[in-house]
C-alpha cells in the first residue's frame, strides 16, 4: 500500500508541475549616460505598474527628448513622463514613438513609464536628448548664407534703358 501512495503522490506531484506555468522574474534595465541610452522591462506582473528611471544631463538649456518604444507586449495605455511633462505618442511600424522639447536643466532627470499589464508584459526602448543649439557647422553655413545674400544685394546693378513705341 505504501508504494501505492508514493506512486500516486509522485504522480499528482507532477501532473501539477506540468500544468503549472513558468515563472517569470520581473528585470527591470537602465543604461541611461548624459540622457542617452535604453531603459526595458520584462515580466511585469498583471495589474498597474510604474517604473522610474534616474538619469542625469550634462548640459542646462532646450533639449529635444525622444522616447521609442521599439517593443511592447501584452502592455495597454502606457504613458512616458520627464519631470512630469508627457510624451505624445504615435504609432510606427515597431511600436510607439513619442517626443517633447523641454527645457531642462543641467542634473538629475526623471523617466516614469506607467501603464496597464495583462500579465508577463514588457516593453523596450531608448531615450535621446540632442540639444537645440545649433553646432558650429551649422552656425557657419548660416552666416556664410547671409554674406552672399548681402554680397547679391550689393553688387552692381545692370542699366535698363526701357524704351516705348507711340
Amino acid at each position: 500500500m505504501p508504494s501505492r501512495q508514493i506512486l500516486a503522490t509522485s504522480a499528482m506531484v507532477a501532473m501539477a508541475l506540468a500544468v503549472c506555468a513558468p515563472v517569470q522574474a520581473a528585470s527591470v534595465y537602465s543604461d541611461i549616460d548624459a540622457g542617452n541610452g535604453a531603459f526595458a522591462h520584462s515580466g511585469i506582473a498583471a495589474g498597474p505598474f510604474t517604473d522610474t528611471f534616474n538619469f542625469s544631463v550634462p548640459t542646462a538649456g532646450t533639449q529635444d527628448v525622444d522616447v521609442t518604444f521599439r517593443f511592447k507586449s501584452g502592455l495597454s495605455d502606457l504613458i512616458a513622463t520627464l519631470n512630469g511633462s508627457a510624451f505624445t505618442f504615435t504609432t510606427n511600424g515597431a511600436g510607439l514613438s513619442g517626443s517633447l522639447s523641454k527645457f531642462v536643466t543641467a542634473g538629475p532627470q526623471v523617466l516614469q513609464i506607467s501603464g496597464k499589464s495583462a500579465g508577463a508584459g514588457s516593453y523596450s526602448g531608448t531615450v535621446a536628448f540632442t540639444s537645440a543649439v545649433p553646432e558650429l557647422a551649422t552656425w557657419l553655413m548660416m552666416i556664410a548664407g547671409v554674406g552672399f545674400t548681402g554680397a547679391a544685394l550689393r553688387r552692381r546693378k545692370t542699366d535698363y534703358k526701357i524704351n516705348y513705341a507711340f
